[in-house]
């Protein structure tokens, strides 16, 4: 049986998801878990905005990418080094609770939110793994940690989330998909899922963004209430709240300030009269009531002006009305982003997001993927069978691709008329050119008549490919045009059949 190797650390969300996936899926006993410190020196930073900051952004990440994992957003990382030592001294004597510590610990830190730094948490977590409560760290014990520190820096990985690497010689890096996971401990090879903040799917839960110009320990207790139910993102600085609020569309943002309301009122004034970009409610909160400034923040376009010396009921019952009133807003403004009759995203749609993950594709260094679908001989289809079943052929193609495209982050456009886009961010022709074969079967697979067309008795699709490298000189214009050129290839060619653009193909039509 292959065996596995996994460099982890406790004070890691990306870790912690990965441990509570193996566990779940019985596959922790094959694996040699050790334990690491991706950032040794945690304690001397873990409570500057930036830290706190990074910190919400990868409970974020994590929440998106396994649902199904209880995460919650801890008030600060914790320094991991001395519960990572009773860990491996445990091990020393019975592994099996030493197993049953390490998800205790995970699970103080990741569920309850506790700092598995202090020694009544550890306490706690050693009576509970059935252990000696009294722990004698000696030599060895800093001699182990300090190997598996070595090996996993040796391995050039320069990223702080886990490692697996096998017994065969392959390895993963990051938090891999339910899926990708179970694979990978089949043998198979999978894609590097480098996970940190550039990935950004769409979340099962609602998100609000709190950007705090002071100490946040002053509002903890109303983050900590709120931190289950909804997604926290806490930008350090104003030029990642700007960011946040064009790439994560936060559902609600919370101003908190103490001496700086001049600028606060700014910012809102900035958000609230750029809807149509930035549509999100904005809230004030404050220690305590004050109508002066209630009445300047209602000036500056905000939703509500919220006091912490209210109860703790009031304000998440205020803040739920708030997050009510977004979403009644977001289903209006759905329906002007979705196209009527084949319930896909709409040419608009399509328009601002390609700009989107055009700008993210460049700072992430990642690739971007387009393809353009167009269905064969469409013309002859409605002149023979008419529009209404016209209607119905395209709604069944958008639905059958939107099916196909399994990614959250991949999403499905109507281009035109009997074209269609779909946007694989973060993807590469290779991947691209395997969905996009199988979407041109699974169309094909349906067996929807069309004897008027040349190509087949079935309805079928063409499908042209086109990659954006973040080191081409291109513009979104480009892809599509590439994509397009790609498109236009596949029909002369004879259609139902997928081509990819060829770098010079653009380049030619200049």
């Amino acid at each position: 049986m292959l065996q596995y190797t996994v460099y982890a650390d406790l004070n890691c969300p990306f870790c912690y998801a990965l441990h509570e996936q193996l566990n779940q899926f019985g596959l922790l006993p094959q694996v040699d878990w050790r334990l690491v410190e991706h950032a040794p020196d945690i304690a001397i930073y873990n409570k500057t905005a930036e830290n706190q900051a990074e910190l919400a952004s990868d409970v974020f990440v994590v929440r998106s990418r396994v649902p199904n994992i209880n995460v919650a957003l801890p008030q600060k990382r914790s320094d991991s080094h001395f519960a990572s030592l009773c860990v491996i001294q445990a091990a020393e004597h019975d592994l099996a609770k030493s197993i049953k510590l390490r998800h205790l610990l995970y699970r103080a830190l990741w569920v309850e939110g506790l700092d598995i730094a202090d020694v009544p948490v550890i306490y706690d977590c050693l009576i509970a793994a059935g252990l000696p409560a009294e722990v004698t760290i000696e030599e060895a014990q800093e001699n182990t940690l300090s190997q598996w520190q070595n090996s996993w820096e040796a391995g050039n990985f320069n990223l702080r989330m886990p490692v697996i690497s096998s017994s065969d010689g392959r390895t993963s890096i990051g938090l891999p998909s339910p899926d990708d996971l179970q694979s990978f401990f089949k043998g198979e090879e999978i894609s590097i899922q480098e996970v940190r903040g550039e990935i950004h799917p769409r979340v099962l839960q609602q998100t609000i963004a709190i950007y705090c110009d002071h100490d946040l320990d002053n509002i903890w207790p109303l983050i900590a209430s709120l931190r289950n139910d909804y997604n926290i993102l806490l930008p350090s600085n104003l030029a990642e709240l700007k960011r946040l609020l064009h790439e994560d569309h936060p559902a609600l943002l919370l101003l908190s300030t103490e001496q700086q309301w001049d600028s606060m009122f700014s910012l809102c004034r900035d958000i609230t009269s750029n809807q149509d970009e930035l549509s999100v409610p904005v809230a004030f909160i404050n220690q305590e009531i004050d109508d002066r400034l209630e009445l300047d923040a209602y000036k500056a376009g905000a939703s509500d002006f919220m006091a912490l010396s209210r109860s703790e009921a009031v304000l998440q019952s205020r803040i739920q009305l708030l997050m009510q009133m977004k979403q009644s807003q977001d289903k209006l403004a759905r329906s002007a982003r979705i196209d009527g009759l084949t319930q896909v995203n709409n040419r608009r749609e399509f328009e601002r997001s390609l700009e989107t993950e055009w700008r993210r594709a460049q700072r992430s260094k990642r690739s971007l993927v387009l393809l353009m679908l167009d269905v064969d001989h469409f013309k002859a289809f409605n002149d023979k069978y008419g529009h209404l079943a016209g209607d119905g052929c395209l709604r069944t193609v958008a639905q059958t691709i939107k099916k196909t495209v399994q990614r959250a982050e991949d999403t499905v456009y109507r281009y035109g008329g009997e074209e269609f886009a779909v946007l694989l961010p973060e993807s590469n022709l290779e991947g691209a050119d395997i969905l996009a074969e199988k979407i041109r079967k699974n169309i094909e697979a349906l067996q929807i008549a069309h004897t008027a067309a040349s190509t087949a008795p079935v309805v079928t699709v063409s499908i042209g490919i086109a990659s954006y490298k973040p080191s081409e000189e291109l513009c979104p214009n480009e892809l599509i045009e590439r994509a397009d050129q790609a498109l236009y290839q596949a029909k002369a060619r004879g259609r139902n059949q997928v081509v990819k653009a060829e770098k010079t193909t653009a380049l030619a039509s200049k």
